[in-house]
């Protein structure tokens, strides 16, 4: 039966509104037009299959960190190098996070580099710092991250011009997995640092220190990409380096061929050929191919081998003069074949044109052409819209006829990126269109390049992934997928995935948009992005799959937490999420049970615990009307997690007239924390509050509490024609 309750002289029902569970994140709507299961907000939040809101698990820092904290010498601001003469360090002493250095005299000028040395502590002052001259007895500067005060010990302590240095590791420039080929299960977190790339397993264990040929550092941003059982590492308009992916002995990446291209010579020696049991064997001096090379038939003499196009692998190489490959022909016992690996048309094949990234897909390497090699440098040809794909099998080698698509002739706007989409199309996603090119599992000269649409590109390359039968990419309009309709019709989806968290997406920078990157894992899609006026990533966005809706914005709010790169890799036969930094941190995400992230923000700045802040504040109740409601009562269904306690403070937020309710905590309400694996029933008075509608925030204070349901009770009271302010 109906429930009444006396307010003046009219009898007024008291209605319930609430939610029993909660699935995606819509903050586009105004909070009263969002639908049951929504939420206006979801900060470091999951909503699992349960229904359940609850505190992200935390995220634990993993595998050796970089150890130097120091500056790099910059000749331009914000720091400049100054020629100082040498000054005695008297005393130096740390409070938190400033150094103060004490001297008998000096002539320094703040906001330069100094080299610090003959000093030691706890945290470690030593290296190029930018300091800030107090007067001309004293100095300051940061070392960021660090916590707790300590008084040097000064051992013939000297501060003077900066210095170079071979060894002082200043940040990463690029990651990449690398699957070790030889090993199951065995995955590498590799970072490409300025001296040299480290290789990290993700089960753990010692790392393995790859070298860069002599002469050569990294200051800039490089990609880093497994393909042909290597990795390489693309330097734009710079040669780039590859590694064989051999760990043991004296790992080094080498140089790829480079320079003016060399025609490949015939191999037609007389009687150079015999064929036994379907083996082919090529008598050359000094051949030069290896195994997996690629070679092709000008001459088949009395042989039934193919000529032409038709590609033969070399499977042995007996000797330096001699190879092998397999051809299922009669056999002969001598004669003269021509063989060479393939002919380019035209203009001739080149080298690598030294690309900024690289796209991995049937046996190819696909890259942009901006840059034409030339005798020991590369010319910038000032063109962004087009691709060039190598040989099968080789990376080095590419045909400037046969092989290059120009996307958008005549048109200003530039290759973004590439993604595979079903193994006989390439999607090439520019600045402001998006294109399909076809039938490249075949000969590529008899694919054809389609524009999908010119009503929408890519910001971000690395945002781009294939999830299912859609592809997910950040436009300038947010989050778009593009899916499969059938078999032959791409469709860009009219309305931006990201819709439902516009008012996010509008925060976003997009000065550094291009920036952002992308993971799939656990049936979610975590895109991390620059917030605001961060010129870094600095918050993930997650997109559940199994919801079919956006579930929370992820951050730890803490300086120094950036996200360079995410990669996917193998621990222990499980798979787990890592985010990569610049100052060369791992982390893997949803790796503690408990509500603390543990990260190691800063280089020489041991990992530490902090709490995660998150929250969820639900729907606007407006019980489907628009009267004026004296809202009375409310209840939260409470459970903690099965690894810890939980405590959390609850409020409501009324609109028309506006107020904020503090309806104190879950100890408060319980008497204690909420034990483990422990679920509660909490009900409390909200006071009457008068308001069009209201929507309740919870903040989680400890542990990892789910949120399961909420009820709020009113009443429709002051039927009255009157502001509501």
């Amino acid at each position: 039966m109906a429930r009444y309750s006396k307010f003046g002289a009219l009898d007024s029902a008291i209605v319930d509104d609430g939610d029993v569970g909660f699935t995606r994140v819509n903050n586009r709507l105004r909070p009263d037009q969002l639908k049951g299961g929504e939420v206006y907000s979801s900060i470091n939040g999951r909503m699992d299959i349960e229904g359940a809101w609850q505190t992200r698990k935390g995220l634990e820092s993993f595998g050796p960190t970089l150890t130097a904290n120091t500056e790099s010498i910059r000749l331009t601001s914000p720091a400049v190098w100054y020629l100082y003469a040498t000054a005695s360090i008297s005393s130096a002493s740390r409070s938190g996070t400033t150094v103060t250095v004490n001297t008998a005299t000096n002539a320094f000028v703040t906001n330069t580099l100094v080299n610090i040395a003959g000093v030691s502590g706890t945290v470690d002052p030593t290296g190029n710092r930018v300091i800030t001259v107090v007067s001309t007895t004293q100095f300051t500067f940061t070392i960021p991250g660090a916590t707790g005060s300590e008084t040097y010990t000064v051992s013939s302590g000297v501060a003077g011009p900066a210095k170079l240095t071979a060894t002082a590791t200043t940040g990463v420039y690029g990651s990449c997995l690398f699957s070790d080929p030889s090993s199951q299960n065995a995955n590498y977190i590799i970072r490409a640092t300025n001296q040299n790339a480290i290789a990290t397993p993700a089960s753990g264990g010692a790392s393995v220190t790859i070298s860069y040929p002599a002469g050569v550092s990294i200051s800039s941003t490089v990609e880093l990409l497994q393909c042909f059982d290597k990795v390489l590492m693309f330097r734009e308009g710079q040669t780039a380096l590859e590694w064989n992916g051999a760990l043991s002995g004296s790992p080094a990446f080498t140089a790829v061929a480079s320079g003016v291209y060399t025609q490949p010579v015939y191999f037609d020696a007389a009687g150079n050929a015999s064929i036994t049991d379907g083996v082919v064997t090529i008598t050359a001096n000094s051949h030069g191919l290896s195994v997996g090379d690629t070679v092709y038939v000008i001459d088949r003499a009395s042989s039934e081998l193919q000529e032409g196009d038709f590609p033969y692998t070399v499977s042995d190489v007996p000797t330096a003069n001699s190879f092998k490959f397999l051809g299922q022909v009669p056999d002969i016992s001598s004669d003269r074949i021509v063989v060479s690996k393939k002919i380019s048309s035209g203009k001739g094949f080149i080298h690598m044109p030294a690309p900024g990234w690289g796209y991995y897909h049937q046996r190819r390497l696909w890259v942009p052409y901006w840059y034409e090699p030339g005798a020991g440098s590369y010319t910038d040809r000032n063109v962004r819209d087009e691709i060039i794909a190598s040989d099968i099998l080789d990376s080095d080698t590419y045909d400037r006829i046969q092989n290059q698509y120009r996307i958008t002739a005549g048109v200003a706007d530039n290759v973004v990126g590439l993604q595979a989409f079903s193994e006989d199309n390439l999607l090439v996603f520019n600045r402001n269109s998006i294109h399909l090119v076809r039938g490249i599992s075949g000969s590529v000269a008899d694919t054809a390049v389609q524009m999908i649409t010119s009503e929408v590109g890519c910001v971000a390359r690395r945002s781009i992934l294939q999830i299912g039968n859609q592809v997910l990419f950040l436009s300038d309009n947010g989050v778009y997928a593009a899916a499969f309709g059938d078999l032959y019709n791409l469709r860009g989806a009219g309305v931006p995935l990201s819709e439902p968290i516009a008012a996010t997406i509008q925060r976003i920078n997009k000065d550094y948009a291009d920036r952002a990157v992308a993971a799939y894992f656990n049936n979610r899609y975590y895109l991390a992005v620059p917030l605001d006026a961060s010129t870094t990533n600095n918050a993930i966005l997650i997109y559940n799959f199994l919801n079919q809706g956006w579930e929370s914005l992820d951050t730890t709010g803490r300086t120094g937490w950036e996200i360079d790169n995410f990669i996917v890799a193998d621990n222990s036969g499980l798979a787990s999420l890592y985010t990569i930094s610049p100052s060369g941190s791992i982390h893997e995400i949803d790796a503690r049970e408990d509500g603390n992230d543990n990260l190691s923000l800063f280089a020489g700045i041991s990992p530490a615990i902090y709490p995660i802040s998150s929250s969820v504040t639900t729907r606007q109740y407006a019980y489907g009307m628009m009267d004026r409601k004296k809202f009375n009562s409310y209840e939260f269904h409470i459970e903690s997690s099965a690894s810890e306690s939980s405590n959390a403070t609850f409020s409501a937020e009324v609109e028309n007239p506006d107020a904020i309710v503090d309806l104190g905590s879950l100890s408060s309400l319980f008497g204690s924390n909420l034990a483990v694996a422990e679920d509660a029933s909490l009900r409390g008075r909200i006071g009457n509050k008068r308001g069009y509608g209201i929507q309740m925030t919870v903040a989680p204070t400890n542990g990892r509490p789910k949120l399961r349901a909420v009820k709020v009770q009113a009443m429709i009271t002051d039927p009255t024609i009157s502001q509501a302010s």
